[in-house]
């Protein structure tokens, strides 16, 4: 009963930070790049992703780029917002009812995917200097100016802290497709009347908030993937 009074105290805190002011994002494509960009990251491609990627790419031609140039901001503001609280320690949930403020205004589904956007370029830049480092000396050079090492040399000893955060990236990307793909669903032929939706849909901010939590939470272990070897061992 307390777990459950403790809940129900954090979502009223969640709640209350949502105002949305109207605007309508499409997020799928760039839902569609980021699962792209943490695929290629983790080194896990299949056709899915590739096709997901083409999908991107042509999106862009009729509007993606100009969508891009109006959340690019927002993207980079969340992006130092995790990099700088993860590093420090902040407790997980304050940095999320901070992320949450900043996103006030915007739906369910796109608070989701614009923290996974700034995920993704954080993590993205992580591992492409480190894929690249040991055969391009401008990737090297950035590397050790950022305190990152070469992981694809020495990576035995991090492999299950890695296989671990893969895991839950994998998890995460599964819930932000189902809570985008709930938003898509066509009023026409489904209304929100219906008892299973509309309590699925009450679900979502919740399924936002643990999400995102759990965003943080692969923001961690990479950080601490970068930390100097005897550290990073340590923890």
């Amino acid at each position: 009963m307390l777990m459950m009074s403790d809940d129900n105290a954090v979502m009223k805190q969640i709640v209350e930070t949502h105002a949305p002011d109207g605007r309508e994002v499409d997020v799928k494509p760039l839902l569609h790049l980021v699962e792209d960009i943490l695929k290629r990251a983790t080194l896990q491609i299949d056709t899915t992703s590739q096709a997901n990627a083409v999908s991107a790419d042509r999106t862009g031609h009729a509007g993606f780029v100009p969508m891009l140039d109006s959340l690019s901001y927002t993207i980079d503001r969340i992006s130092s917002e995790i990099a700088y609280k993860a590093l420090g320690g902040t407790d997980g949930h304050a940095t999320t009812v901070a992320l949450f403020n900043m996103l006030a205004s915007y739906s369910w589904d796109t608070k989701l995917v614009l923290t996974l956007a700034a995920f993704a370029l954080n993590y993205g830049e992580f591992w492409l200097l480190a894929q690249i480092s040991s055969s391009n000396q401008l990737a090297k050079s950035i590397a050790v100016l950022k305190q990152l090492p070469i992981i694809l040399e020495n990576s035995g000893p991090l492999k299950p802290r890695f296989d671990a955060l893969n895991n839950l990236i994998k998890v995460v990307m599964d819930v932000a497709r189902c809570v985008v793909e709930l938003k898509d669903l066509p009023p026409p032929y489904i209304s929100h009347e219906v008892p299973a939706l509309s309590s699925t849909m009450a679900h979502v901010p919740a399924a936002v908030y643990w999400t995102v939590r759990s965003v943080l939470a692969c923001a961690a272990l990479r950080l601490q993937a970068s930390l100097p070897w005897d550290m990073s061992l340590q923890n």
